[in-house]
């Protein structure tokens, strides 16, 4: 919080297994037509390419067509490409609208003992730093992406990155991506540095210590920045909190 730096994570860091594990379908290339439609996108589209490097047209189409008579296999080994390319590449900044949820202090917050940071959302999507953003969708299905009409790349880069199952719909997560295309030999300084004016608020954890409430205390009171104190409410399994600075 002090270099208001945030790291943006490999999907490979997740505790979801499925999290931005959303490929291109493949099994729907389920008639020959459709197969054959595949075949010629996908040789017209690296055209230029395959000419420069001197390989063979037929060839390259009859190679494409036998591997797909084995769809299983196929999707396999694209899924684990897309994997390895995603896990390297991308970012994510992972941040939720809701900061009273029992279950994510514990799991997030060093079980209530930490701090929670709340960010303008309009500032830290427009520093021009991230890719992409918004909210997640919780679904209980798998968005379909077909490998032939995948047409709108915003869309089918969204259902990869920002669709999850309904078992994590209590996060409300909102979530900043980026693409890490300008050094592809290279590992990715995944590590951003926000804006100036992007902390709006700092909310303490209920058994966060007085030596580290002191130190969040005095950091904001010198950046002009609310702090709050989470606390039980009375009878209730809820959190409230009150302005403490």
């Amino acid at each position: 919080m002090l270099k208001r730096q945030v790291f943006l994570s490999p999907p490979s860091d997740f505790n979801d297994p499925f999290d931005c594990r959303v490929t291109k379908n493949h099994h729907l290339l389920n008639t020959p037509e459709r197969i054959e439609e595949y075949i010629e996108k996908g040789i017209n589209s690296n055209l230029e390419y395959l000419i420069s490097q001197g390989r063979n047209i037929e060839f390259e189409r009859n190679h494409l067509r036998e591997r797909l008579q084995n769809l299983d296999q196929y999707q396999k080994e694209f899924e684990d490409l897309d994997i390895e390319y995603t896990d390297k590449y991308l970012g994510v900044l992972s941040l939720s609208e809701r900061w009273n949820s029992i279950l994510m202090w514990s799991h997030y917050g060093d079980f209530h003992k930490g701090y929670c940071v709340g960010f303008d959302e309009e500032i830290i999507r427009t520093s021009g730093y991230f890719g992409k953003g918004g909210r997640v969708t919780y679904t209980n299905d798998l968005p379909k992406i077909d490998p032939i009409n995948a047409e709108n790349e915003i869309m089918t880069s969204f259902y990869q990155t920002h669709f999850k199952a309904k078992d994590w719909k209590y996060e409300e997560e909102y979530r900043l991506t980026k693409l890490y295309f300008d050094k592809p030999n290279e590992e990715p300084n995944r590590v951003a540095i926000l804006p100036e004016n992007s902390i709006r608020e700092v909310i303490i954890g209920l058994n966060a210590s007085n030596e580290h409430k002191k130190e969040i205390i005095s950091f904001c009171k010198e950046k002009t920045i609310p702090v709050y104190q989470s606390k039980k409410e009375q009878y209730k399994f809820r959190l409230k909190r009150e302005l403490i600075n």
